[in-house]
C-alpha cells in the first residue's frame, strides 16, 4: 500500500510506442499492463499496414490514422453484432434440448 492506502499497483504510468512516437498512458491496474500494450501493438501495427498500403497515394497521417480508426471501430460494431447473438443460440439450444426430450419421449 502506498501512503495514501491504496494498493500500489494501482494507477500507475507506462509509456506506449503508438505510430513511432511515445505517449504516457495511466494503467487502473498492473494487470492490465499487457493488455494496453498489446492494444498500443496493435494500434501500431495497424498503422504501419494502412501506411504502406496507401504508401503510393496522396493520403497524410490524418488520413491514415482516420482509416485505421473506422477499422477498429468496424471491429467493436461486428463484435457487437455477435455477442447480440448468444441470446438467440441459447434459445436454439433450449428448444433442441426440448426437442430431442419430445423425441426421446415417443421412443418408450
Amino acid at each position: 500500500m502506498n501512503s495514501r492506502g491504496d494498493a500500489m499497483d494501482e494507477n500507475f504510468k507506462i509509456q506506449l510506442k503508438l505510430g513511432g512516437k511515445y505517449y504516457p498512458y495511466k494503467c487502473k491496474r498492473r494487470s492490465d499492463e499487457g493488455m494496453v500494450r498489446k492494444a498500443a501493438s496493435n494500434l501500431s501495427k495497424k498503422i504501419d499496414q494502412y501506411a504502406l498500403h496507401y504508401s503510393k497515394t496522396n493520403f497524410d497521417v490524418h488520413d491514415i490514422l482516420t482509416l485505421v480508426g473506422f477499422h477498429f471501430s468496424l471491429e467493436v460494431l461486428e463484435n457487437e453484432k455477435r455477442e447480440d447473438m448468444s441470446p438467440l443460440f441459447n434459445k436454439i439450444d433450449q428448444l433442441n434440448q426440448e426437442l430431442e426430450e419430445y423425441i426421446k419421449s415417443f421412443k418408450r
